[in-house]
C-alpha cells in the first residue's frame, strides 16, 4: 500500500468497480444501446476511469505491473476517440473556441502524458497524444517538455496563449513549469518540492477532497506531472521524497510484478 487515506479494500473495490464500469460500457458500444449524441462523452468518460484504475493502482501498491501498459493504451484509445470537435477546449460563444483545455481537460492530458512517458508506453501510442493536442492546436510548455523528453525532434509550432493574469493553469503549474526552464538542478528540485507542497493540491484540481466523499470516487492525489518533470531532468528528489502526492516509485522504478489472478483476472484485465 502506498495510499494511506483509505484501506487496501477500499482501492481494490474502486478498480474492480471501475473495470466493470468500463466493461459495461463497452458491451453497450459494441451493441449500439448508446445513444449517438453520447458516445463521445461516453468514450471520455470511460478514459478518465482508466486514469484513475492506475492512480488506484498506484495506490494500491500493485504498480506497476504487466497489466498497466493495457490499461493506459486502452485509455489513449478512448481519449483520441471522444477528444474530437473541440472536445475539452475553452468555449466563447457560437462555434468560437480557445486553444485550450479547460482546466479538468488539462489535467487529463498532463497525467496521460506524464504516465505515457514515466512507464515508457510504445512510441504509437504516446503518438497518439501528441497527436490530440496537436490537432486542437495545444500550445503547452509543459506538455512540449515531457513531449520532447520522448521525441527530442520534436519543434514546438506556436506559443502559448493563455492570459498570463487570470490563467488558472498558469497560477497552479508556475513552480514545475519554471523547474523545467532552470538550468541549476537544485534550484529546479525546490521549485518541485514548493510545487508539490504548496500548489499541487489545489481547489481547482479533479476529484478534489474525494476522500471524503461517501461514493466511492478516491483513487489517490498523484502528482505524475512532478515525478516526470524529475524523471527527466534527473534531479535529487531526496527533499521531497516522502511527501504525500509524489509518486518516488515511478522515478525510482520498481521490477515489473506479475498481477496476481482473482478478481481482476476474472473480469478479463
Amino acid at each position: 500500500m502506498r495510499d494511506k487515506l483509505k484501506s487496501k479494500e477500499y482501492f481494490e473495490d474502486f478498480v474492480d468497480e471501475r473495470y466493470k464500469l468500463n466493461k459495461n460500457l463497452y458491451d453497450r458500444l459494441d451493441n449500439n444501446q448508446i445513444k449517438i449524441d453520447r458516445i463521445v462523452p461516453v468514450k471520455n468518460l470511460m478514459a478518465s476511469h482508466y486514469l484513475h484504475i492506475l492512480s488506484a493502482k498506484y495506490s494500491l501498491g500493485i504498480f506497476p505491473n504487466e497489466e498497466i501498459s493495457l490499461d493506459i493504451s486502452k485509455g489513449i484509445k478512448l481519449l483520441n476517440e471522444s477528444m474530437i470537435n473541440n472536445q475539452g477546449k475553452v468555449h466563447l460563444k457560437d462555434n468560437i473556441y480557445l486553444n485550450q483545455y479547460y482546466v479538468p481537460t488539462y489535467q487529463i492530458i498532463l497525467n496521460y502524458f506524464s504516465l505515457a512517458y514515466l512507464l515508457e508506453i510504445p512510441d504509437s501510442d504516446f503518438q497518439i497524444l501528441v497527436n490530440i493536442t496537436d490537432r486542437d492546436n495545444i500550445s503547452d510548455n509543459l506538455y512540449e517538455f515531457i513531449i520532447k523528453a520522448r521525441f527530442p525532434n520534436r519543434v514546438q509550432k506556436r506559443s502559448e496563449e493563455y492570459d498570463t493574469e487570470h490563467s488558472v493553469i498558469l497560477k497552479v503549474y508556475n513552480r514545475l513549469r519554471k523547474a523545467t526552464k532552470e538550468k541549476d538542478k537544485v534550484a529546479a528540485a525546490r521549485l518541485v518540492k514548493q510545487f508539490l507542497e504548496k500548489d499541487y493540491y489545489h481547489k481547482h484540481m479533479n476529484l478534489y477532497n474525494s476522500h471524503n466523499s461517501k461514493a466511492n470516487i478516491y483513487c489517490g492525489y498523484w502528482s505524475f506531472e512532478a515525478a516526470a518533470v524529475v524523471k527527466i531532468m534527473g534531479l535529487d528528489d531526496s527533499s521531497f521524497i516522502d511527501n504525500q502526492y509524489y509518486p518516488k516509485d515511478l522515478v525510482h522504478q520498481l521490477p515489473l510484478t506479475k498481477e496476481k489472478k482473482g478478481w481482476l483476472g476474472k473480469l478479463g484485465f
